[in-house]
């Protein structure tokens, strides 16, 4: 697949030099006013059309098309297939995965006008990003999401917008392995406060055994917002 090619603003992230070969990424710029009825939403099927109309605010229907339009773009090149033919389905816990033979491990996140595709067919691979909202009260939501050492780690920032910023830092970080085990937030087997990811070197996250055998890494994200990947040994 070349990114010239789609007719959506796709973009492949840069990653470590000692990032799994097999691990790749893709940045989405979402238009939020794109309508579904254009010829690049083609490739949709009628149930993929239908969760899309139950969003209520149009920005959230398209954020929801167009990921879903260049995920089966990305997995039809990786396979070979046509991308209306794609039979994405989800398990129990609601992860997607495609339906076919030796297909990739793949995971999705959006938030804002971004959104991000992360693909490996060796591993298992988490992805996530967050508008990081000026207005946004990290304090909030911080035990739900810090483990101790985490808190200690931003508490020692020497000013609230690091604060702010590491805290987002972290929260994707989590999400991005957390989406890797497959668990989501929601998972009963780990919680994001179960394991730390502070501190960090560099781009990557210091995951003790807690967090299971992943690695994580922060990725370059657009102004305004934080990102992160993880992926299985």
């Amino acid at each position: 697949m070349t990114e010239s090619t789609l007719p959506f603003d796709i973009q492949p992230i840069p990653l470590p030099a000692d990032t799994p070969t097999d691990v790749r990424v893709w940045q989405v710029q979402i238009d939020l006013s794109a309508p579904l009825d254009s010829a690049a939403h083609a490739v949709m099927n009628a149930s993929e059309r239908a969760r899309a109309a139950r969003f209520l605010r149009h920005a959230d229907v398209a954020r929801f098309g167009v990921m879903r339009c260049v995920l089966r773009h990305v997995l039809a090149a990786e396979t070979h297939r046509d991308a209306a033919s794609l039979m994405l389905e989800a398990d129990d816990r609601g992860r997607p995965f495609l339906a076919h033979p030796d297909a990739p491990d793949f995971n999705v996140s959006h938030s804002g006008a971004f959104g991000l595709i992360a693909i490996s067919k060796k591993r298992r691979v988490g992805v996530d990003i967050e508008e990081a909202r000026a207005t946004f009260d990290w304090r909030e939501l911080a035990p739900a999401v810090l483990a101790d050492v985490d808190r200690r780690e931003i508490e020692a920032m020497p000013d609230e917008h690091a604060r702010s910023a590491t805290f987002f830092d972290c929260w994707t970080a989590k999400e991005a392995v957390l989406k890797a085990h497959g668990v989501g937030i929601g998972g009963a087997a780990i919680t994001m406060t179960s394991f730390p990811v502070l501190p960090r070197d560099g781009v990557r996250y210091t995951l003790t055994r807690e967090g299971g055998a992943f690695d994580a890494i922060a990725l370059d994200a657009p102004s305004g917002y934080a990102a992160a990947l993880a992926w299985s040994y």
